[in-house]
């Protein structure tokens, strides 16, 4: 076990009284720094939040200086002796007694902890985060300071420690910064007003804490508390198949947490992980060429941090096309050969954890936009780009380091894991340039080109079928959901009546519609607008208006095809919301595009109808051969809808909708496209319909049809009623509806 002194400083020898005195200034430099923040913010001088969140990011800066040095401490072995098999004697690897050891390790932990929290926090503007940051920042900071010599030895490992040298500013810099930050952060939250937050809110945010804890713990942690595990997780052995399940589990877990959060916490989440990534990937000190971020999933790591933070999707879907396939392949073909809790397997494993999970949660969490085809093209480009520079790279590089191999396209090791050496051996291309050899080996680099494209479709069809799948199973449940509510409304509004009994025992002879709108989607406008209409037993109804008017919304609505966004819609006393199926068995429905089973036969289609409705074979028989010959269409009955003209596949539809003598028959657009004599046929019908008691209410924009067969009309303009008008009261006043349309339109634009 090493024991240490301290070198002079200024050439006086730093007796334990100086040090103490140094620590003192640290803790006070501290304090005035942040008074005097304060001061500036009191009077205007900055703005609190964004000097926060300049503080916060420049003391995470300064730690990952920290990083490009090894530390003395990581080299630590088995504090806990767990490890009885490793031939090594721990003992001599402890640079402090086992306690002091175990809480020095803590305190480096928790530290980098907070810096995340309080980088992210002052971004996102989360008080409870700043809140435990700022208050377990200034107890951890304090506690740096105090124990700033110890610290020193973790660092260097040496008997005689300087707080001169690089590592000793710099740790110095670090936990004066870490204070003050802490301490303004404190100031911020009070300036704002001090929010009080409930214990639910305190325990969540504490689990939080213990999950960024995970997301940037000490690689060297396993090792240093409890030595080997004693098995390398590779081949797929046990450990392996753990580590392999992991980032799925994880995925699936954090997306069930967060998917109801608001997306400012999913953005959050994500963010600590991003910056825990870049954190942990410079977490081993690297060197030279060989040390360069040019291998796929550790480039993954930066270009997901400039993704985040400064929102560049070109950057995020490169990794969710290529980074994800590239980290799933090093996690089943891991190219290491240390045990578990080595600082090189606990680096590989943070590395392409964070690489394969982030961009999946990221649209899975609806915090990026899903892909589109633009996106995998962009993709494609980016990486044929970085797959040109790192074939080059790694040609030119080897002249420095043998060990260069960015994304394996100059070794063997993916050739020797499929056997196929040969294609890369015999197929190479060498040459001179001055004193630099290049090599290539052009087969194996094109074939591992065009797989990886292949590869980067594949995962997007993978991960495209499970979004859809979850999208469909979600809808459902919200279906469900919406259903379980809705049954509960109705039982209330029949006050113990029969589900079957309508809701409105006053409309049975009606259609009603109450204060009707409809949005789609996050439309501003809507696309009908309070809209109030009730139609009587008797009537031939036209609805109309020009293309686009809101008519054939109006009457999806109506007839339960799509939803209503505010409102209600009854149908012979039937609430189209809560009792859609018996207010759809009283319609009978001509849609305007007649679409149908073009594969059956006119006969076919017309019985498939009637069972639906649960009409019985002679009543059906019965009226299908009363409407085949009203509307002239036995001589085709019996042939495949395909072959029908456009005439005769409306004179089928009208017959399917009537099959079951509906009391309300709806017609959208019905004698669009029609010959005279079909448009006729179809118009005394539906005369002859409104004549037995029922309604007919139909959608036109063609006037001269709604004023000769229709008893009363509602003209709709852009969504909105003009009005009602009885077609006598026109005809004894002398008011063209033609006029009347064209007057009302003007008025409205």
């Amino acid at each position: 076990m090493v024991n240490y002194t301290y070198q002079p400083f200024s050439q006086l020898d730093m007796t334990g009284d100086l040090m103490v005195l140094l620590k003192i200034a640290w803790v006070v430099t501290a304090v005035l720094a942040a008074g005097l923040l304060v001061v500036l913010v009191r009077k205007d001088k900055l703005e609190s939040r964004r000097l926060l969140k300049y503080l916060a990011s420049f003391l995470l800066l300064v730690y990952v200086l920290r990083l490009y040095v090894h530390d003395a401490i990581d080299d630590t072995f088995n504090l806990f002796t767990i490890d009885i098999v490793t031939d090594r004697d721990a003992f001599e690897t402890w640079l402090f007694p086992v306690g002091r050891s175990f809480f020095l390790i803590v305190l480096r932990w928790l530290s980098v902890t907070l810096f995340v929290w309080l980088a992210v926090g002052s971004f996102f503007k989360h008080r409870l985060t700043l809140l435990l940051g700022g208050t377990l920042g200034v107890l951890v900071s304090l506690s740096n300071i105090v124990l700033y010599d110890t610290h020193l030895v973790a660092f260097l490992g040496e008997e005689v420690v300087s707080w001169t040298s690089y590592r000793g500013l710099q740790f110095a810099i670090e936990s004066v910064l870490f204070l003050t930050v802490s301490l303004f952060a404190l100031y911020v939250l009070l300036h704002e007003g001090m929010k009080v937050f409930t214990w639910r809110q305190v325990a969540l945010g504490s689990v939080a804490f213990l999950a960024t804890m995970l997301a940037v713990m000490p690689q060297a942690l396993l090792y240093n508390l409890f030595g080997n595990y004693g098995e390398t997780p590779i081949d797929f052995n046990g450990i392996h198949l753990v580590i392999i399940a992991m980032p799925f589990v994880f995925t699936i877990v954090f997306f069930f947490i967060f998917r109801k959060q608001p997306h400012a916490i999913k953005e959050m989440a994500l963010v600590v992980m991003v910056v825990a990534a870049v954190l942990q990937y410079f977490y081993v000190p690297r060197s030279g060429v060989s040390g360069l971020p040019l291998h796929l999933c550790n480039m993954a790591v930066i270009l997901m941090f400039i993704a985040f933070v400064f929102r560049k999707e070109q950057f995020f879907y490169f990794t969710y096309f290529a980074n994800v396939i590239g980290a799933l392949a090093a996690i089943l073909l891991p190219n290491y050969d240390g045990d578990l809790n080595s600082l090189g397997v606990m680096h590989f494993g943070y590395n392409h954890f964070y690489a394969f999970v982030i961009p999946i949660l990221a649209v899975a969490l609806k915090v990026f936009p899903r892909p589109q085809l633009k996106h995998m093209y962009q993709a494609i480009a980016v990486f044929t780009v970085y797959f040109i520079a790192v074939v080059f790279l790694n040609a030119w590089f080897r002249n420095y380091h043998s060990s260069v191999d960015y994304f394996f396209t100059y070794s063997d090791h993916l050739t020797d894991l499929f056997g196929a050496r040969r294609v890369q051996y015999d197929y190479q291309l060498t040459f001179a340039w001055r004193d630099l050899s290049f090599t290539f080996f052009p087969l194996f680099q094109v074939i591992y080109y065009i797989a990886f494209i292949f590869l980067m479709f594949m995962g997007w069809y993978v991960y495209d079928t499970f979004y859809v799948a979850f999208d469909r199973q979600h809808a459902l449940a919200q279906r469900q959901r919406e259903l379980r509510l809705s049954r509960a409304s109705l039982k209330q509004a029949l006050a113990g009546r029969r589900f079957d009994e309508p809701v409105n025992l006053g409309g049975q002879n009606m259609i009603s519609i109450r204060n009707f709108s409809k949005t789609y989607g996050r439309a501003a406008i809507k696309a009908v607008d309070n809209f109030s209409l009730e139609v009587k037993q008797g009537e031939v109804f036209g609805f109309l208006g020009h293309n686009g008017a809101g008519k054939s919304t109006t009457i999806k609505c109506l007839v339960g095809i799509q939803s209503i966004t505010e409102g209600e819609i009854d149908v012979c006393g039937y609430s189209i919301k809560t009792q859609a199926l018996y207010a759809k068995r009283h319609m009978g429905y001509v849609s305007d595009n007649h679409a149908m089973y073009e594969k059956l036969t006119g006969r076919e289609y017309v019985n498939y109808v009637a069972d639906l409705y649960e009409v019985d074979e002679e009543t059906r028989q019965e009226r299908l051969h009363y409407y085949l010959e009203r509307l002239s269409l036995k001589h085709a009955i019996d042939h495949e809808i395909k072959s029908y003209s456009h005439g005769m596949k409306q004179k089928l539809a009208v017959i399917a909708s009537l099959i079951h003598d509906p009391r309300v028959w709806i017609l959208d657009e019905p004698l669009t496209g029609l010959d005279p004599t079909s448009a006729y046929l179809i118009k005394e019908t539906m005369r002859e319909h409104a004549n037995r008691g029922n309604i007919v209410f139909f959608s036109s924009h063609v006037i001269e049809v709604v004023e000769k067969i229709c008893d009363r009309i509602a003209i709709i303009n852009r969504g909105q009623l003009e009005g009602i008008y009885e077609l006598d009261t026109l005809r004894k006043d002398n008011i063209a509806l033609e006029d009347l349309y064209m007057h009302n339109k003007k008025d409205l634009q």
